[in-house]
């Protein structure tokens, strides 16, 4: 049976504004292509997820178009609707004859409604008259199948409902070291999305979608850059679930949601004072240079800041081990510290302190004299007279 030409344009017109709207969102997430330098250069995996991206966005392109002009089609030139006379009623498609039925059955073209039908003398006309009511029965079947297909899908939708209930693992991320991102049971694999994670991790306020682009992919095109956040915010959104917060334009980490190294650091540093085992927990945190093995041209500056946090952070761990008599865990810790900074004298004068402490008189003059050439060489200048005082009392009391 066919529909009424009103419903079928009311839905092809619905099905042109949704491919129209669904074109215009495809233009603006238009993927740049893949740049490859030469022919002979090797495909790298970021070429190849661009190229696959290209193709994907271009069969979503042809699905679109093509419904499209389906769509437009149907507007134009609608289907007809069947008229019915009336008092008469259309035959329906005549059945495939089978091995009882009549030869002469098909004779019958149109049936009168308001005849009576009358005993008719002979029976085998009646049969052909009564066989296509018993054929209506057959379309009605199919309603009758419906509602068992609509089991299935309360029966599909309960199994989640567990699976909200489940534990799900603490998510850490790390920032005073490699990147590392613990705790998630799928983990981003994307290079953007691994930096914008990072990016987030050191700002805890967030940062808004420009700027965003703007740090993560400088002086680039937007058309370019900004599918790229899209696609890497996706991934990060799959990876951390509920700590990845979106608002407006806004993203930021729900830093409730997820162990932050650097907060850890910040709140034993401002707690811990000088007590050791808050001292030694901070350090621990500390699994190498921040951010190892990665090349953000944003992260420089934050880079220099931590180094800056750990050599005062040596420093008062090491004050801390010699006040309690740790001298050699004490000695440890400035040389730690001087190998990050060559040139900081508060340092170099804990290590003066720690030999002195251990009778190493020798090491002591040492040290100093390597202080006072490098300062000299580098940069023209002289130890501090803070920390000439204190070696010319070391010297003394040795």
């Amino acid at each position: 049976m066919r529909s009424h030409p009103l419903i079928t344009r009311i839905a092809a017109t619905a099905a042109v504004v949704v491919c129209g709207a669904a074109l215009l969102i495809l233009w603006q997430l238009k993927p740049g292509l893949p740049h490859i330098s030469s022919l002979t250069a090797a495909f790298t995996t970021e070429i190849i997820k661009q190229a696959i991206v290209c193709v994907i966005w271009a069969l979503s392109l042809y699905v679109a178009l093509s419904v499209l002009v389906h769509a437009g089609h149907a507007i134009i030139h609608p289907p007809q609707r069947t008229t019915i006379l009336s008092g008469v009623i259309p035959t329906p498609p005549l059945p495939r004859p089978r091995a009882s039925a009549p030869t002469s059955f098909p004779r019958l073209t149109l049936t009168p409604v308001g005849r009576p039908a009358p005993s008719p003398p002979d029976p085998q006309a009646t049969t052909p008259t009564e066989t296509p009511p018993t054929a209506t029965p057959p379309t009605e079947t199919p309603p009758t199948a419906t509602p068992p297909p609509a089991a299935p899908p309360d029966e599909a939708a309960s199994p989640p409902a567990p699976s909200a209930g489940e534990q799900q693992p603490a998510l850490s991320i790390s920032v005073l070291g490699p990147l590392r991102i613990e705790g998630t049971s799928r983990r981003p694999r994307r290079v953007a999305t691994r930096e914008l994670i990072a990016y987030l991790a050191l700002h805890p306020k967030g940062a808004s979608r420009d700027e965003l682009i703007e740090a993560i992919w400088p002086a680039q095109d937007p058309k370019q850059t900004r599918p790229r956040l899209w696609q890497a915010a996706t991934d990060a959104r799959a990876a951390l679930g509920d700590a990845w917060v979106l608002d407006g334009e806004h993203y930021r980490l729900d830093r409730t949601k997820a162990n932050i190294d650097l907060d850890q650091l910040d709140q034993l540093l401002a707690n811990g004072e000088n007590e050791p085992e808050a001292l030694d927990t901070a350090l621990a945190l500390w699994r190498g240079e921040p951010l190892a093995g990665s090349d953000y041209a944003w992260a420089d500056t934050h880079i220099h800041r931590l180094h800056a946090t750990l050599i005062g952070l040596l420093e008062r761990a090491g004050h801390a081990r010699l006040e309690r008599g740790d001298i050699n865990g004490a000695l440890e810790l400035a040389e730690r510290a001087i190998a990050l900074d060559q040139f900081h004298e508060a340092s170099w004068r804990s290590a003066l302190q720690a030999e002195h402490a251990l009778g190493l008189r020798e090491s002591l003059t040492r040290r100093y004299d390597e202080l006072a050439h490098a300062l000299d060489q580098q940069l023209g200048l002289q130890p501090t007279r803070e920390t000439r005082i204190m070696y010319r009392q070391l010297l003394g009391q040795a």
